[in-house]
């Protein structure tokens, strides 16, 4: 008896499915005993049984999936008689082939999402490249003596770097007791338009900035003014100026939009008297005042426990007026001055219907702004403070920030996870995310919160990292290195080879180093220009080949080392039904220490991908048999002709 959630012939149509859309499930295989068997479907909204169909040894049934874009469970109740006995999904999966067990079986996946649900196609065939400001190139150096002037102005700490190469400040400041982030190295917006036409080379047609509104620290997440770029970076004119000139070489920019607190040195909360108009600390009087939660002795609600960080009230009807759909609102500011969307800060804690108002606001304006998320974990299954997450189903998020990708690309390139494993994360991303989402999903194997891909693998320590004080003094020798540079190669590889937005951590081009915050926050060097020569190699690829941005994607384990991983458009349309060139390419991946052999055969069914497109793959290739040899640390490309 067998049910595989990820072939046709199992669950018709694969993948997660547009809501109110009929799907057939089938059992093959039934035992002669059976006399019968039921699907068992739920969601947080119902539970239902349907009755099969049997003919001979195949049980099927077809059902309409509900009017309301969620995510249904599903397993099987298979009867002898008046005994029963079910058959789930394997622990820990929520897709692939199941097993049968004598009880509490685990369920199946059915991701349902909006009908009208898309996103912008240059999201899925751009290239991204994340910057954090203060960090990248210095362009103008009054920014420096015009921001230092005016956040001490304020009373605000303030540590100018002298050199460009010391290290970032990771504790507090000579008679301070506790470390503030107020160090500052001189990167500004004019440093970034420097560098323009060098990101273009790249590949790149999209950048993602870290905040660079006013604020008093230098990561920017506890704004002082949502309108404003922050001296230390230029102003309004100059974020203008990146936009027009990163649009005439097609680049985007994307804003981060921090929406679930402020600051409390801010025009919102003044709780330092910094500004003249009267702020939430200064009472009712304040227009701001409801934005916050007081109680009786005025205490507020802050961001985690940060007395700094004040909570806001997300759904306050002020709030939503002058951050989103206000005349000028916060994102129309923006826009107006050339964003292309946003990235949300801690997307997990702004409300849904939040989420829904933004994305309702930003598609009224045009369709092809981006909405990315920050979430840590599958996007479709996320629950936070109680509540199931719908903002990847259609009605919030274009992409969200594809942080499972980073660890587990990094668990199998350390050995802690086989290439059989690896195909299972890949399948189940590719099965459970509406393809909307999954061709545009922010794919990274670094960024502001998370250590670096390069240290991350020297190092050899993935999902947990050392206190700050023992990184300080942490030693990567040369041999681990040229063992981090070797992995970190092969995880680029893959990162530009699956559907998604390939994302750029600036400085991870040329292999810098760098542990947790602030060690990831260091300022732009270039580290090892072999690393950069070899990303080139797959930003090239990837920006050339429309395969390899809205092709079909197929992934399989050749052994327990060697991942395989084919992209292709065949029968002339892409993904998408739109019209491509007839394209397949195969990427064989080694990370172990020894020379591997593949032999296989790509006539095989494969999970994950419609009949359809799979028979008019092997009707294109010329030669369906791999016989390949890959050697230890390596992958290799082939164009299948």
């Amino acid at each position: 008896m067998i049910h595989n959630a990820s072939i046709e012939k199992y669950r018709t149509p694969i993948g997660a499915v547009k809501k109110g859309e009929e799907i057939t499930l089938r059992l093959f295989g039934m035992p002669e005993k059976t006399t019968g068997a039921d699907i068992i479907t739920y969601s947080e909204d119902f539970h239902r049984e349907h009755k099969m169909k049997m003919k001979g040894d195949v049980c099927e049934r077809t059902f309409l999936l509900p009017e309301r874009a969620g995510v249904v469970w599903y397993y099987f109740k298979i009867w002898e008689g008046d005994h029963y006995y079910y058959y789930g999904a394997r622990p820990g999966r929520s897709q692939g082939e199941g097993i049968a067990v004598g009880e509490n079986p685990y369920s199946f996946q059915i991701t349902v999402y909006e009908k009208d649900f898309d996103t912008p196609r240059w999201m899925s065939r751009g290239i991204m490249y994340q910057i954090f400001p203060d960090r990248f190139c210095k362009g103008n150096p009054k920014n420096l003596e015009r921001g230092e002037k005016y956040h001490r102005r304020m009373g605000r700490d303030v540590y100018i770097h002298e050199d460009w190469e010391e290290r970032p400040l990771f504790g507090p400041l000579p008679g301070k007791q506790f470390y503030d982030p107020c160090d500052y190295f001189g990167g500004d917006l004019e440093g970034i338009i420097s560098r323009l036409d060098d990101l273009k080379r790249l590949g790149v047609t999209c950048i993602y900035l870290n905040p660079i509104g006013e604020a008093a620290s230098n990561h920017r997440y506890n704004t002082s003014d949502y309108k404003k770029v922050d001296p230390f970076l230029g102003t309004n004119v100059d974020f203008k100026r990146l936009c027009k000139i990163a649009r005439e070489k097609r680049i985007h920019i994307i804003l981060d939009g921090v929406y679930s607190h402020t600051g409390d040195d801010s025009v919102y909360f003044n709780k330092k008297g910094n500004y003249p108009e009267k702020g939430a600390w200064q009472g009712p009087q304040s227009q701001y005042y409801d934005w916050y939660h007081f109680d009786e002795e005025g205490n507020y609600d802050s961001w985690w426990g940060f007395e700094s960080l004040p909570e806001v009230d997300e759904m306050n009807k002020k709030f939503i007026d002058y951050i989103i759909t206000g005349k000028d609102s916060v994102i129309k500011h923006w826009l107006s001055l050339g964003a292309s969307g946003f990235r949300l800060d801690v997307a997990d804690e702004l409300p849904d219907e939040f989420i829904f108002t933004l994305r309702k606001t930003l598609k009224s304006l045009f369709k092809n702004y981006a909405l990315i998320g920050e979430v840590w974990e599958d996007a479709t299954t996320k629950e936070s403070y109680g509540v199931k997450r719908k903002y990847a189903l259609g009605g919030g998020l274009d992409s969200t920030m594809n942080y499972p990708f980073k660890v587990n690309t990094a668990s199998y390139l350390l050995g802690d996870k086989n290439a059989y494993g690896m195909q299972e994360f890949l399948l189940e991303q590719q099965c459970n995310y509406p393809k909307p989402l999954y061709y545009a999903v922010m794919n990274l194997l670094s960024s502001h919160d998370i250590a670096r891909i390069r240290t991350t693998l020297a190092t050899g320590m993935n999902e947990t990292m050392p206190s700050r004080e023992a990184q300080i003094d942490y030693v990567i020798t040369s041999k681990m290195d040229r063992k981090g540079a070797c992995l970190a190669r092969l995880a680029m590889a893959i990162q530009f080879f699956i559907p998604g937005m390939p994302s750029i951590y600036y400085g991870d081009e040329y292999g810098m180093h760098g542990f947790m915050d602030p060690f990831n926050r260091g300022t732009f060097y270039e580290n090892d220009k072999k690393t950069y020569h070899d990303l080139k190699i797959m930003t090239d690829l990837r920006s050339r080949e429309r395969a390899l941005q809205t092709g079909y994607a197929m992934y399989f384990a050749v052994n327990e080392n060697v991942l395989a991983i084919v992209r292709f458009i065949a029968g002339g349309h892409d993904a998408f039904g739109e019209k491509g060139e007839n394209k397949a390419f195969l990427m064989l991946v080694n990370p172990s220490s020894k020379e591997e052999r593949a032999a296989f055969d790509l006539r095989t069914k494969r999970e994950g991908v419609p009949y359809q497109a799979h028979n008019a793959l092997i009707q294109y290739l010329s030669d369906p048999v791999v016989h390949e040899k890959i050697g230890p640390y390596d992958y290799k490309i082939l164009e299948l002709v």
